[in-house]
């Protein structure tokens, strides 16, 4: 198995790690890349959501063993929050982990999340190259679970696209 350091680093938002569980490729995404995010998507993980809403455990002990959790400070959010006002809009774990990702450098990471006000931010800090549907990731690790669409390669290339089009960032 190649050391932790040699894989390629992605970073997840709390829908891909779900939607990754319930489809059954959250172990082989482990296994093949080093996986990383910020604080407040590790807690969002753990949350059961209010209103019924379906939930699906994320195994706590093997996140903790396996993701690599960074902390945002209040000066790269509110840097991150002057580039784009947008990442106020977020949900607080989307806005983080973009917020930790523009402080960082650009061409050494990817990124996945299915939602699309995030990637239109994504896009809006010059992160577009990087984004990978998690479909990509698990075909990189030879599955191929039943994702909800907007897990999609088509899915986000047709918000990346919508985004080149859009006059308002």
């Amino acid at each position: 198995m190649a050391s932790k350091s040699k894989k390629p680093v992605v970073f997840v938002d709390t829908n891909v790690i779900i939607e990754a569980t319930r489809t059954g490729c959250w172990k082989a995404l482990l296994d093949r890349f080093n996986v990383h995010t910020v604080r407040e998507i590790s807690l969002e993980t753990q949350r059961k959501p209010s209103g019924g809403a379906a939930y699906v455990a994320v195994d706590k002990e093997l996140f903790e063993q396996k993701v690599t959790v960074h902390e945002v400070t209040n000066k790269q959010r509110a840097e991150a929050r002057l580039r784009l006002p947008l990442l106020a809009q977020l949900d607080a774990g989307e806005s983080d982990l973009l917020a930790y990702l523009a402080s960082q450098n650009p061409h050494a990471l990817l990124l996945t999340t299915a939602d699309a006000a995030a990637v239109k931010a994504a896009c809006a800090l010059k992160l577009q190259d990087r984004l990978r549907s998690l479909e990509e990731l698990a075909k990189d690790c030879g599955h191929t679970p039943k994702l909800n669409k907007w897990f999609t390669s088509t899915w986000l290339l047709r918000q990346k696209t919508q985004f080149v089009f859009d006059d308002t960032f």
